[in-house]
């Protein structure tokens, strides 16, 4: 699915304009562009995980392909938000197999529902340019000064939220085109329904893309 330039070019620009923050965990809340990632994770999710799920490479579309990724996610239980609320797991493996590799710089992941979420990530090789979280609750990785090439994989980024249940949904990589990639992601809670058609759709426009 191709992308317009701007869209890859918000990236760039997000991650130019970061600051570091020194804090152990970063809050992000709807329509900020929150700047760089602390490391203040282990490798990942590790036993503790409730839910894995190892994507298969996927290539964007329509040919010819300029990029093929895996993206990793998983559910923890127990964070900041209480005993039973969910953390999600992200990384992403560029398989591509042009002969340089290609950049992956953006992963959107739909929140479902706008509302403060904690953010962190493994200390590591890939790791993030910066991130965001648009009105509608998608968060985006960026790795615009930090590319992924061919053959590596990012580090652990993990999301605390206050949802208690998940499903195997999509969430959007962009490299000039997009495409999206099954993952586990938060189903909101039944007094959230409400507004949900314009929330959803606010999130996925982060990532969902009109073939040109």
């Amino acid at each position: 699915m191709k992308v317009p330039m701007p869209a890859k070019a918000f990236g760039i620009a997000l991650a130019m304009g970061a600051s570091v923050t020194l804090n152990a965990s970063l809050l992000l809340n709807p329509g900020d562009p929150a700047g760089v990632m602390p490391f203040a994770l282990p490798a990942g999710p590790g036993g503790a995980a409730i839910a894995y799920h190892s994507s298969a490479p996927t290539p964007d579309t329509p040919p010819p392909s300029m990029f093929t990724a895996q993206v990793d996610s998983a559910v923890t239980v127990g964070n900041s938000y209480g005993a039973g609320a969910m953390t999600f797991w992200y990384r992403v493996f560029n398989s591509d197999q042009t002969p340089d590799g290609l950049d992956i710089v953006s992963l959107g992941v739909p929140m479902w529902q706008p509302g403060p979420v904690r953010v962190d990530q493994a200390a590591g090789t890939g790791v993030l340019s910066a991130l965001g979280m648009n009105t509608g609750g998608a968060i985006s990785f960026f790795w615009s000064q930090n590319p992924i090439k061919e053959g590596f994989v990012s580090s652990w980024q993990a999301i605390e939220t206050p949802f208690t249940s998940y499903v195997l949904k999509t969430v959007g990589v962009i490299d000039g085109t997009a495409e999206d990639v099954p993952a586990l992601v938060p189903i909101p809670e039944p007094s959230t329904y409400a507004g949900l058609v314009a929330l959803g759709l606010a999130g996925f426009a982060a990532f969902r893309r009109f073939r040109a």
